[in-house]
């Protein structure tokens, strides 16, 4: 979910460069979404098309009397919300000019990762957003404080407002929450003259032809060249397993949760899920990450990007969080403003009931 952050600008009174107006981007944005996008026969159905059909006529009858880039921005996005899928968006360039982007924009701020001990029984963990260098301070204080957590029975671990970032799950973040092995479903990718030119490129890229991932990659770019336009399993499911004892503190961690989390933070939720330690405390996450591994095209002259997943996440072949989100296992209400102090609250109760 790391887009650009739109600010207000006159410049997109700016007339649009005729060479390549809004027909030939929305033409392209079509085309593109049509082909690439990992979701679309699951967003373009049978009940959804005669609505989607007329969408599409409608600005395909607009996009030519579009005659500024604000204009022709509106029409664009009116086209990508019918997917309801915060992975397949517009991004305008004069965001990139006078805005930034949603990680630029978390670069100067300190305010990511906290860590600090409560009492003698809970510690506190935050992390605001999932970029490559707020896991590794998350990594950093895990291994500083491994005697301190060792000794802690209760970890609570805010993950509220996270949007999501350019990492994953550190080993560190998936030793803390380990019980048993985590499972990874194999993922589904839409192929597509795009995909496979990255794939190729990627390959090309790779100096260790030994290592399994680079033959898992192999496999599946020969099984998407034979499958043009469908979606195409990467192999097998994969696991995550670590030499830890499920017993160790913390034996309690808390993930608190709300509808700002989302997809690589979602992610970490379904590792956490599978966790016999880790609770969801909070309200709804998100609900975005069936569709990965996002995509930026530029459209036409570059005045608009596309952001399209062509990826579909593995899990939906057992359930689906699309614009719903993984629900909390103990549901925080509205009326309470001390999310922390409820969680502790929680726990104090159930020790107590239990003795």
């Amino acid at each position: 979910m790391n887009q650009a952050v739109a600010q207000p600008d006159k410049t997109l009174s700016k007339p649009l460069n005729m060479e390549c107006g809004c027909q030939e981007t929305l033409d392209q944005t079509i085309d593109k979404v049509t082909r690439i996008y990992a979701g679309f026969d699951d967003k373009v159905t049978t009940n959804s098309r005669p609505a989607y059909d007329k969408l599409v006529k409608d600005v395909r009858n607009r996009a030519p009397k579009a005659k500024t880039e604000g204009q022709c921005l509106k029409i664009l996005q009116e086209y990508t919300r019918f997917f309801k899928d915060s992975h397949v968006f517009i991004i305008w360039q004069g965001w990139r000019k006078k805005g930034m982007s949603a990680m630029e924009a978390n670069a100067s701020r300190t305010d990511l990762v906290d860590f600090r001990q409560l009492n003698n029984d809970f510690l506190y963990l935050k992390l605001a957003a999932f970029d490559q260098r707020e896991v590794r301070k998350i990594d950093s204080i895990l291994i500083a404080n491994k005697t301190l957590l060792a000794r802690t029975p209760y970890l609570i671990f805010d993950l509220r407002g996270n949007g999501g970032g350019n990492a994953s799950t550190s080993d560190e973040m998936a030793k803390l929450i380990y019980t048993n092995a985590i499972t990874y479903p194999s993922w589904d990718y839409r192929s597509s003259e795009e995909y496979i030119n990255a794939a190729e490129k990627y390959l090309k890229s790779q100096k260790d032809t030994t290592d399994p991932y680079y033959a898992r990659s192999r496999r599946l770019l020969k099984a998407i060249k034979n499958s043009p336009g469908k979606l195409v399993n990467d192999g097998e499911d994969l696991q995550r397993t670590y030499d830890i004892d499920p017993k160790a503190y913390p034996q309690h961690i808390a993930f608190l949760v709300d509808k700002g989390c989302g997809s690589a933070t979602e992610f970490f939720i379904y590792e956490g899920k599978q966790s016999k330690k880790v609770t969801l405390f909070g309200t709804n996450s998100h609900g975005v990450m069936d569709y990965g591994s996002d995509q930026n095209f530029d459209l036409c002259d570059g005045t608009f990007n596309l952001a399209v997943p062509w990826g579909r996440n593995g899990w939906v072949r057992e359930f689906r969080i699309d614009n719903v989100g993984f629900a909390p296992d103990v549901h925080i209400p509205a009326s309470e403003k001390d999310w922390v102090a409820f969680v502790q609250r929680y726990y104090v109760k159930r020790d107590k009931a239990g003795k």
